[in-house]
């Protein structure tokens, strides 16, 4: 479930699979002419320019102070409002210099729409209903109510047009024009599909590849480092949220610290017979990396990083790990040059979901 958030960071005094005889944790199967498919990957229509629309356009859009006009349609203004059921304030039915979007429907329906027409400075009573049924509150259903409402500021948004001056000031390398944003946006899109349908090959593969292996329990050093690689992973993704891991795991799998803990475990000891079983399939067919190809992988990733020299990436990284990573590449080529692969065409696969 976790397995993909392992991090290659490094962290001693583990087991590794150069410390273990991998034939004495598995007895390998049948792993060649083995069948997965998988639907062929595409970029679906509209995806760029809803991805302008909802991501960068949103992200420089400025808001422009109004003064010579009333509210319209689209403009984000600033108000003052109280909530008022059969003459009574009722909780959180009340705020102070409120950021609304016309149209947003972020309101229950005509709060927007009433504050049309409406100057700056100008109080407005809305006489409305909650809708009925209303999830926030079922107590509220279909409840009339009185929204008396305060406009302080109105602001116009100034959505970018995709000129060449802000195309630029993007400051995505090799883009500089509208047409050159979207190819970059389109080639992004389609090599997130070409990995999704390569995940999903080389998942097909692997599990059926176990599924003929006959396995013992692997070695709990082992499991542990898989255990701590996700724990790390999942982490460095709670920091990105400002989150710490217990608040990460329950606001996004609903999981508490004992669950969560249970099921990176659970996971790590999957992982582990993993990568003893392509550790086993390297050492048959001879598809371990050499020494040369590891060092290839070295300067190729310090030279795509912050990394500031090869001693820095090693001081930092857990070398045994990335060799691990390159031998399971290298079992996962195998695997699918002498598999039986089938990419299912886009409009098929539409065709078997009807």
């Amino acid at each position: 479930m976790f397995a993909a958030a392992a991090l290659l960071t490094a962290c001693g005094n583990k087991e590794y699979l150069k410390d273990i005889k991998a034939a004495d944790y598995v007895t390998l199967g049948e792993y060649t002419g083995i069948e997965a498919s998988a639907k062929e990957p595409v970029v679906e229509d509209g995806m760029v320019d809803l991805y302008i629309e909802m991501y960068i356009k949103p992200a420089y859009t400025t808001t422009e102070e109004v003064t010579d006009r009333a509210v319209e349609t689209g403009d984000t203004v600033n108000i003052d409002y109280t909530g008022y059921i059969d003459g009574e304030v009722f909780d959180g039915g009340s705020a102070t210099g409120a950021s609304l979007t016309i149209g947003s429907k972020r309101f229950i329906a005509g709060f927007e729409d009433g504050l049309i027409g409406a100057e700056i400075g100008e109080n407005v009573t809305l006489n409305l209903n909650f809708p009925d049924p209303y999830d926030p509150n079922p107590d509220l259903s279909g409840v009339p109510v009185v929204f008396e409402v305060k406009v302080n500021s109105i602001g116009k948004q100034i959505v970018p047009e995709l000129t060449e001056d802000f195309v630029k000031s993007l400051n995505i390398e090799g883009v500089g024009t509208e047409k050159e944003l979207r190819d970059y946006l389109y080639d992004n899109f389609y090599q997130s599909a070409v990995q999704t349908y390569e995940n999903e090959i080389e998942s097909t593969l692997t599990t059926a590849v176990m599924a003929n292996c006959t396995f013992k329990k692997a070695p709990k050093k082992m499991e542990e480092r898989f255990a701590k690689n996700i724990e790390d992973g999942m982490s460095a993704q709670a920091a990105v949220q400002q989150m710490t891991l217990v608040q990460y795991m329950k606001t996004y799998y609903n999981l508490d610290e004992e669950t969560y803990k249970k099921q990176f475990a659970e996971d790590a000891a999957e992982l582990a017979q993993q990568y003893i079983m392509y550790q086993a399939i390297a050492d048959a067919e001879g598809l371990n990396p050499t020494e040369e190809e590891i060092q290839e992988e070295i300067a190729f990733r310090v030279e795509n990083s912050h990394y500031e020299s090869e001693d820095e990436y090693r001081k930092n990284s857990d070398i045994e790990m990335l060799r691990e990573q390159l031998m399971r590449n290298k079992v996962m080529s195998f695997l699918k040059e002498k598999g039986k692969i089938e990419t299912i065409a886009a409009d098929e696969g539409q065709e078997n979901q009807e």
